[in-house]
């Protein structure tokens, strides 16, 4: 632990961090197994209410960023391979909050700007990780799709781009209302925290960012595999066939020999299903240079593997990079340089995990009684604060 009196701000972002990472990893499980849709939309939105909650008690500047980051790295022990998306999508929706409560304030237009635009912002990076993953022809294919449909359908209400902006405008309603309902949290748990008792923290001694199997770390394939993004990129989009698919049999390979359980997400049928739709669509739908009046376009049909190789190689590269950045010793690096503070809160939020996780309601409670459930959660963490603080004196005596 850092050889430092934690500030009060890195306990308070360490219980916030603590639940809302507890709630990701716990509800986040039961959305994404039940195959929910729109599960991200849902965890952001939850994101948001916890830290607007937080925010009626601690009005400090500063917490709901550092609470967002400790969030975002505690993420990374999901069972889950792929968790560079997630954990920037938390960092980016607690920086917009934090950045727009600063400027507009703390009142209920700050609570509604600065929520509106850090839900928008699971729109926004829902998108960008689409174009990322299949490449900007994704964006022609899903046009002629609209624009198909429209035409069977008689209707010209409105174009892609006003779909587009309409549901843009659907997440800030959706992400003000988030907002205004955090406040209402945030003042019934301020009403409870009397009433409420909490369990005392077990501080055993816990490893941080637990390890599963003999998997093995290397800083020079970390490099390696960040190189190698734009490199299979290019052989993709040069000719899908003749560079594209030998480069991808041998990364695959390598990838398949190096990493333990690399491949749990492409053993679903579910990712085969998408890519499979994204060649069919892409051959009924893609409009290239040389247009013909065949039913199915052969120049789309190449350009649908185009995109199909493309997605599975930065899957695989993504997720490969995803766990060397595992590496302990990438983690000591970060501890050891200034960053003590998040180091000891990460370990005050870590060593209570197990603790929240156990004391928190059947996820169908979430449902029932949503706000009832949540302003207990947070009339109940708050008061964690206290022993947060008393645990890190005792750590300097």
């Amino acid at each position: 632990m850092s050889n430092n009196l934690l500030s009060d701000k890195w306990l308070k972002a360490a219980v916030i961090g603590g639940l809302w990472a507890s709630i990701e990893i716990v509800l986040g499980s039961f959305l994404h197994n039940l195959r929910i849709p729109f599960a991200g939309t849902i965890l952001a939105t939850q994101g948001i209410l916890l830290v607007i909650a937080f925010g009626q008690v601690w009005k400090e500047s500063g917490i709901i960023i550092r609470a967002g980051i400790i969030t975002a790295l505690m993420k990374s022990i999901s069972p889950s391979s792929v968790i560079l998306g997630p954990m920037i999508g938390i960092i980016m929706e607690a920086a917009l909050l934090e950045i727009f409560l600063l400027i507009f304030g703390r009142g209920i237009l700050g609570v509604i700007v600065s929520s509106s635009l850090a839900l928008a912002s699971a729109l926004l990076h829902k998108v960008f990780s689409i174009i990322i993953l299949y490449g900007w022809n994704i964006v022609m294919i899903y046009k002629n799709i609209y624009v198909y449909f429209q035409n069977i359908l008689k209707t010209d209400i409105l174009n892609p781009t006003e779909f587009i902006v309409l549901i843009l405008v659907i997440y800030l309603f959706f992400g003000a209302v988030s907002g205004i309902l955090g406040v209402s949290i945030g003042k019934k748990a301020k009403a409870m925290m009397p009433k409420t008792s909490f369990l005392e923290v077990d501080f055993s001694n816990q490893q941080l960012f637990p390890l599963s199997g003999n998997q093995k770390f290397n800083l020079y394939l970390l490099s390696f595999n960040i190189l190698l993004i734009p490199l299979g990129l290019v052989l993709i989009n040069k000719s899908i066939f003749e560079y594209g698919l030998p480069f991808l049999l041998l990364f695959t390979s390598y990838t398949y020999w190096r990493y333990t359980g690399i491949f749990r997400r492409l053993k679903k049928p579910v990712f085969w299903v998408q890519l499979l739709l994204i060649i069919i669509l892409s051959g009924l739908f893609y409009v290239g240079e040389s247009e013909n009046n065949t039913y199915f376009n052969l120049e789309g049909l190449y350009f649908g593997f185009e995109m199909s190789f493309r997605a599975l190689f930065i899957v695989v590269v993504f997720t490969a990079i995803s766990i060397e950045l595992r590496n302990p010793v990438i983690k000591k690096f970060l501890y050891a340089h200034h960053l003590g503070a998040l180091h000891g809160s990460l370990s005050l939020a870590f060593n209570s995990l197990p603790v929240i996780i156990k004391s928190l309601p059947p996820v169908k409670q979430f449902f029932k009684q949503p706000l009832q459930t949540l302003s207990m959660l947070v009339a109940t963490n708050i008061n964690w604060f206290a022993a947060f603080k008393r645990q890190n004196q005792q750590e300097l005596n």
